[in-house]
Parts: structure tokens; sequence; C-alpha cells
């Protein structure tokens, strides 16, 4: 009895080591479902190591949802819905790895393939879950044949040459007009064959000095469904054949499509939003690559084109960005298309403050440039949006332009927000009193009267992405509008506001966030004068530089024009205000250039046919004396920025500076200019080399001098 359990257990384990030694011999692939989740075991059995697995589905229409794999392999699915694993470290002979795989159908029946890292197949199948897989054997042995998909089944024709022979197709069941790939074995070497379908050659193919044939060729689109014989052929008439069965052809539908854009903008600012869009391969991903002029990468981002191979890109330009050309580069892998995109500021006027912060009772100066022989209006308002001074410039012919305002110990500390409009061109700056400046909201309108059919441009400026609180007040003081408004990468939001449903008077602008506010006042449909106007100066003479505050009264709700000519009839400043709901008005917004000419001057106040005349004489000058000041009293060290600001110089003169050593040695010599005020500012850096000790700064304005000291620790 025990002779006999052990002769069947001797029988059985003979046959699991023949099995598992014929297993030995492929890729072992195991697979187990769960509903829609399939976990997929790859064992490789096989001779060389695997590189990648390749998996897809039926063509049932079923699609892979998600997938995961074990650590050090990689997935991707491609935009034919295969899936695609790779490692950097082969699986070696005896290793397994796991792939856990989600489809939108139960336990569905896998396709598969290894490669090695040359990128040649290993083996390849068909795995259901809870069965064995379906080898299709690597065409290298004679045993491959007979384990050979059975809808391409074999057979020889005066085999000779061809006895160990073995070829298949890729895919196993084509459609008419299909690709396909014919990869054989143990064939005569360095031999032409001829690829026939159903004896009519299609194609023919050269062995390599193994055997090995590798070829591509296409199924005839005019074949009709049913089983047709694929056979390679040599010239001595041996054949090997093997018969399969084609399905029906679908329509075929184009997809492919070139890489194209649409135009892209030559030219942008920093801040400003961009886009770019065209087309492409359908699902297939664009690389977007920004180049500097050297060539080094900037930026770079993938895009994804939809199913009908559309796609687009929008990015804002960072306000902190490099001037310059870009080269932008456009790949769908296959096509690149290169564009170049330069930013630049394209803002026509700009101005620069000597400092960025000043202390009360000190001189604001600033610089600025513009377009050239075209009037340039600067205002200034103070910490609580109040303007404190206005003036009308004229650059020069080079586009320069410079204007001054004089603090006192009473102004109040804050931020100040400085506005200089050319046309259509606007520019804001800020600057701190007593302290540095803070990103407090502004806002400024395009105009001060408009009829009920136009419309209000308003532009806000704040921290950029930041929000801000707009309420419109009625002329009865009740809120007519209220919206929260957004700033953009520039800080800055424009919008237009209809008048529409806006009766006639005068209304507020709130603009405000938790830590600032401003507001700014229009009228709506107010008429000129019909009655008498009066005004008057609060001072009968003025000094060079003084302000000067016009008092008035007429009818109710009236538009008004202040203009302020000099004694040859040049206009100095003009400016809209309008009278409250008594006739009142008030203005302190105007001054007297501090390079005035003496004699008589005029403020006119004038709605329509209606006009007044406040005038006013302007006698005496403001002494000046030429002065140098340095932007700090304590000690310097070397390598520091000095700041050397100057005031009572000759007006636009060339101002020659002189830094000298303890010593008295001239060691550095700066050139500048002063304004047509006679101020001037200029930099300097302290070189590392000098030693400690005291120095000195001599300044030279045509006939005049100024000197400074100050210590290098």
């Amino acid at each position: 009895m025990n002779n006999q359990v052990f002769t069947v257990l001797g029988i059985f384990v003979i046959s699991i080591f023949s099995a598992a030694t014929l297993a030995n011999a492929e890729t072992s692939v195991k697979s187990s479902a769960f509903e829609k989740t399939t976990l997929v075991e790859f064992t490789n059995n096989d001779s060389s190591p695997i590189q990648s697995v390749k998996m897809w589905l039926g063509k049932d229409g079923s699609t892979f949802q998600t997938f995961k794999s074990e650590k050090g392999w990689v997935g991707q699915k491609t935009s034919q819905g295969v899936l695609v694993f790779s490692t950097a470290e082969p699986l070696k002979i005896g290793q397994s790895v796991k792939f856990g795989l989600k489809t939108d159908i139960e336990k569905p029946s896998i396709n598969w393939r290894t490669i090695d890292a040359s990128g040649k197949e290993i083996s390849s199948g068909k795995v259901t879950p809870n069965q064995i897989s379906n080898i299709i054997t690597k065409p290298n042995s004679q045993s491959s044949s007979s384990q050979s998909n059975n809808k391409q089944g074999t057979e020889n024709t005066k085999s000779g040459g061809f006895d160990n022979a073995v070829f298949r197709i890729i895919p196993e069941n084509p459609k008419g007009g299909d690709d396909i790939r014919v990869i054989g074995d143990g064939f005569p070497p360095s031999t032409y064959l001829d690829f026939l379908v159903n004896d009519s050659k299609v194609q023919d193919f050269k062995t390599d000095n193994t055997g090995h044939l590798v070829g591509r060729t296409k199924i005839p689109i005019t074949l009709e469904t049913g089983r047709i014989d694929l056979t390679l052929a040599d010239n001595q008439g041996h054949k090997k054949t093997v018969s399969i069965r084609i399905s029906e052809s679908q329509p075929i539908v184009q997809t492919t499509k070139r890489l194209t854009i649409n135009q892209v903008t030559g030219l942008a600012e920093p801040g400003q939003t961009i886009s770019v869009n065209g087309t492409g391969r359908p699902d297939s991903s664009i690389k977007i690559t920004v180049k500097d002029p050297l060539g080094i990468k900037m930026f770079e981002t993938v895009v994804k084109a939809d199913s009908r191979g559309s796609w687009s890109y929008q990015t804002t330009i960072p306000l902190d960005a490099p001037l310059g050309s870009r080269q932008v580069d456009i790949s769908d892998g296959v096509e690149t298309i290169t564009k170049t995109i330069s930013v630049s500021v394209s803002n026509t006027i700009k101005i620069f403050a000597s400092s960025i912060t000043y202390a009360p009772g000190e001189k604001l100066v600033f610089n600025g440039t513009a377009k050239s022989e075209k009037t340039v209006q600067v205002t200034i308002n103070d910490p609580i949006g109040k303007e404190i001074f206005s003036e009308i410039i004229t650059p020069d012919n080079s586009g320069s332009f410079n204007f001054e305002y004089q603090t006192t110990q009473s102004s109040p500390k804050g931020t100040y927000a400085v506005f200089a409009t050319q046309g259509e061109s606007n520019y804001v700056l800020r600057i701190g009193l007593g302290g540095l400046p803070t990103p407090q909201i502004i806002a400024k309108i395009d105009k001060l009267n408009y009829q009920s059919d136009d419309k209000v441009k308003l532009t806000i400026q704040g921290a950029p992405k930041s929000s801000a609180s707009v309420l419109i007040i009625d002329p009865s003081d009740k809120v007519k509008t209220t919206e929260t408004v957004t700033m953009g990468l520039d800080g800055a939001n424009t919008r237009e506001i209809s008048l529409s449903g806006f009766k006639s008077g005068i209304y507020t602008i709130v603009a405000k966030q938790p830590q600032s506010q401003t507001k700014i006042t229009f009228s709506v449909g107010l008429q000129t004068v019909s009655g008498t106007i009066k005004a008057q100066t609060t001072k009968n003479a003025y000094l060079p530089g003084e302000g000067i505050l016009v008092l008035g009264s007429t009818d109710p709700n009236t538009i008004l024009n202040l203009e302020l000519t000099d004694p040859d009839g040049k206009i100095s400043k003009r400016k809209d205000i309008f009278s409250d709901k008594t006739g009142k008005f008030s203005d302190g917004t105007f001054r007297v250039p501090t390079d005035a000419k003496q004699g008589n001057w005029i403020l006119k106040v004038k709605s329509g046919v209606k006009f007044i005349d406040a005038g006013f004489t302007v006698s005496g000058t403001i002494e000046k004396t030429f002065t140098i000041k340095l932007d700090k009293t304590e000690a310097y060290h070397a390598g520091d920025h000095m700041s050397i600001t100057g005031t009572g110089a000759d007006k636009s003169n060339t101002i020659i500076i002189q830094i000298l050593d303890p010593n008295n040695v001239k060691i550095q010599e700066l050139q500048t200019r002063s304004t047509n005020e006679g101020s001037f500012d200029t930099l300097w850096t302290i070189p590392t080399d000098k030693q400690s000790g005291k120095y000195t700064i001599k300044a030279v304005s045509g006939q005049v001098n100024a000197e400074a000291s100050f210590d290098i620790q």
C-alpha cells in the first residue's frame, strides 16, 4: 500500500518538476481580480532581464481607469490606451513584479508584452483573471510553434530549410488595411523571403545572419472578412504558412494633425497676461520652453491637447521679469515651432524720486521722462488722499522733466502718491514722509464731469492680487452701488462704470481696504453757470513757491474751470472743479512756480461764457544757498552706497563732485546735472579698499561750491 502511495507521489512530483521546468522557459503571468480591480504579477523565467512591460485591453471599448506599480517602476498611459511600465533596474531571472490596475469593466482579459533593455521583445501573451496566461512563445525554439495562438496555426510546405522556422504577426487579429509586424526565427540566414497574403505577394523581407526576421507590412484593405493565409517563401519553393481570421474593417478616421499655433503677441509687458493656442495630435503632450538670448532655459511647461487636437496655455509675465527678448519653443515631440517675444515697458511716462523716504521739512525732488514737447500733468496727494500739489510741465527735447515739492515740519506723515499724466499714459509713484511708503490704495478717474450716457473709467491701484471694496455714494449721501474688485499682478484694476440711471449731481467713489481707503468725486450732468461768479485769492501778493487758495461762490452744482496764467499770458496750470449744492467752491492745489516771473498773475475762474479774474502779484525772490547733503549722518563702511543730493545750484547746469581722502587727495570725481529748479542727486559706491578716516565731498556749480564731510570706519 505504502509503495503504491510513494509511486503515485513520485509521479506527481516528477510532473510538477517537469511543469516547473517548462514554465522557467517563459515569463509567468498570473492575474486575480475583484470587481473592477485587477492584480497582475509577472515572474521572469526568461533568459533576459525585463526592462519594461506593456499592457492593453481588448477591442471591446474597455479602458484602464487608474494604475499602480511597485517601487522602482514608473508607469504611463499612452494616447492609444496602452500602459507602459519601465524600470531603471531590470527584472532579473526569477524575480517578480506586481501591478494594480482599475478598469471600467469587471475581470478583463489583458494583453501583455515584456521587453528587454535593447527594446527587443522577450515574450507576449494574454491573461484572464484566475486563469493561466496564454503565452505567445519567443520564436526561437521548436516548441514555440505548437504553443502559439491557435488563431495563427502554421504549416510547412516543401519545408527543407524551414523545418525549425516559425513566425507570427502583431497584432494577432488585424483588420483589412491594418499595419502589422512580422517576426520570425529559424529561417535560413541572410535569405530573401516573399511575404504572401492568400498566395499574393505584398512584401519581401531578408533574414539576418542568425535567421531572425523582423519586418513591417500592411494587410490589404480589399480583403473580405474571414480566414486568410499568410506565407513566407523563398525562391526554392520552401514555405511557412500561418492561417488567421481578419475582422471587418472600420471606417478610417483621420486623427493625425500637424502642430500649429495661432498668432502670438511679439511684445509684452511685465504683469501682462499672454496666451497661446493651436492644434496638434489628439491627446498628445505639447511642451512649451522659454529661453533667454543665450539659450538658457528660463521656464518650461507641458500642456495636453484634447481629443480633437486643440490646446491652449495662458500665463502672466512676472512684474520683476527682466526686459529683453525670449525664444519660445513649442514642440509635440515630432515638430518644433519657434517664436520670439520681447518683454519691454511701453509706458511713455515715468517719474523717479531722489529718495524713497523723506523727513518732514525736506524737499521732495522728482525727475521724469515722457514724450518731448507735450505737456505732463503732475499731482501729489497726501496720506488722506487730498491733492496738495498740481502742475503742468513741458518736457525738454530729450523728454526729460523735473519738479519739486517743499514739505514742512507739520506735513502729515505717511504715504504720498505722485501722479503723472500725459495723454492716455499714466504713472503713479509712492514715497514715504517720516517712514517707508506702504501699498496704499489709490483711485483715479479719466475726467471730472460726465453725462448720463457716459462711462467712468476708474483705475484702482493697490497691492498685487489684493481685493478692495468700491462704493459709489449718490448726491443724497446714499450708497448707489457696491462691488469687490481684485488687483492684477501689477497691482492695478481698471474698469468702466456705466452711468445709466444716475441723476444729475455730485457723486463720491470710495475705494477701501482693511488698512487704507481713498475717495474721489465726480459729477453727472452738471451745467455751466447761468448767474454770476464770485472768486478771490486769500492773498494779494505771493512769493515764488507759495501755495494759492481761491474761494468763491456761484450757482449750485455747476462745473467750473480754473486757469493760472503768468504775466506773459502763458497758462501755468488748469483744473476743473464744481460748486457744491450751496454754490460754494474752493481750491488750494495751485502754487506759484519756484521760478515764477515777477509781475501780475491771474487765476481765472470760468464756466461757459461766464468768468472772473482773481488777480495777484508775484514779487521778490527766494534766496537759495548751494548746499549738498548725504543720506545719513553716521559713519559709512567700505562697499556702502552713498546718496548725494544738492539744492541751490545753477539751473540745468553740470555739477562736478570731488571726493577727497583724509590727506585731502582727490580719489574720485563724479559729474551730474542739476534740474531747472537747481537741484541734483547722484550715487557713489565707496571702494572696498578705502581706509578709515574723515573724507570730504566738494561740489562745484558754475561759480559757487559746497562741501560736506563723512567718516569711513
